[in-house]
């Protein structure tokens, strides 16, 4: 069963996908190879774009989206039925 923590992750995400910064690229993974690889496959798609990551970069767009993204309205728990 989800618990709490489970929900709220999602709830970031889901909000990250639509209000991610343009720059994002650059502050996860700095100017570079990489960087510039990542940007050219980029199509504005932010699902798409995390499905075509290798394991390693899921992880770390995953961490930084988890740690600096809370521009999400806040999750609330449903109230519990009697």
């Amino acid at each position: 069963m989800a618990n709490l923590t489970d929900k709220k992750a999602i709830n970031k995400w889901i909000f990250w996908t639509f209000n991610y910064p343009w720059d994002f690229i650059r502050k996860i993974w700095g100017e570079g190879t990489m960087a510039n690889h990542l940007r050219a496959k980029f199509d504005g798609d932010m699902n798409k774009f995390y499905c075509d990551l290798d394991r390693k970069n899921r992880d770390k767009l995953l961490t930084y989206v988890l740690e600096n993204y809370d521009d999400e309205p806040n999750y609330i728990e449903p109230c519990s039925e009697d």
